[in-house]
């Protein structure tokens, strides 16, 4: 496993036991366990465009009813992968091994609110939402999956289980070098179908190299810009603090 994502791993095992991936072939698994890819296909040896070729053959099979072309352990859509790539400048070229699945889930992560979450400026019950939205095996507060005709796998306690230990080692450090949660970003796209069958945080991954800072609007902000934005705000205050004494001292001479 990628344990650079070790922050964010209890809620990826979460989603992979909710999308049914984790009792078959996990990050090589596809919609219907191999239904409409002609049989079982190693993903984890196949680069980005060879996936979107697959999944727009998937989506062109005449017995996919649910229209959906997810894939990999975290059921990602074509829609959502296109979206991605293009955000966050990757390759054709790049394998869809477990390395790259988990980056993109966490990715996915971030753009529902989780570095926010962390923070406390995201309530639990928000993110909790926000997470179905994104994950139609996951349930709503009130139990249910968001997309009505699909069921949530797992139960809120099983989310809210996930959260308090992602949370736990949020609060233990659990990535050494790091920095201050950054603003994530809402990325757009399709959701899966509910399962296969039917530091810290962004900036933290950054110095480490997993999730790399485009310039682009919708990217991870690049935290040693943050850093710089910050400190140049720390020395104006200080600045304006010392005119007011000079002020001050100059009143009462």
């Amino acid at each position: 496993m990628s344990e650079i994502f070790t922050l964010y791993r209890p809620l990826l095992d979460l989603i992979g036991r909710s999308e049914g991936t984790d009792r078959r072939e996990g990050y090589n698994e596809t919609l219907g366990y191999g239904r409409y890819t002609s049989g079982d296909r190693f993903l984890c040896g196949m680069t980005l465009d060879e996936i979107d070729n697959l999944q727009t053959s998937m989506l062109g099979h005449p017995d996919n009813k649910w229209q959906s072309s997810a894939l990999g352990r975290y059921q990602i859509v074509r829609t959502t992968l296109r979206a991605l790539r293009r955000d966050h400048g990757l390759n054709g070229s790049d394998l869809f091994d477990n390395f790259m699945q988990d980056r993109l889930a966490v990715q996915l992560l971030i753009g529902r609110g989780m570095d926010r979450f962390l923070a406390k400026t995201l309530s639990e019950n928000d993110f909790v939402n926000a997470l179905a939205r994104e994950w139609a095996s996951l349930p709503t507060m009130a139990g249910v999956g968001y997309y009505g005709g699909q069921n949530a796998h797992v139960s809120v306690d099983d989310v809210r289980a996930a959260l308090a230990e992602c949370r736990r080692r949020f609060g233990a450090g659990a990535f050494a070098e790091g920095s201050p949660p950054v603003e994530p970003v809402e990325t757009k796209g399709d959701v899966a179908v509910a399962g296969v069958v039917g530091t810290v945080g962004a900036a933290g991954l950054v110095a480490a190299g997993a999730i790399a800072p485009v310039s682009t609007p919708t990217s991870i902000a690049d935290p040693v810009q943050g850093y710089g934005l910050a400190f140049a705000g720390i020395a104006a205050g200080l600045v304006l603090i010392a005119i007011a004494v000079l002020i001050v001292r100059r009143r009462r001479t």
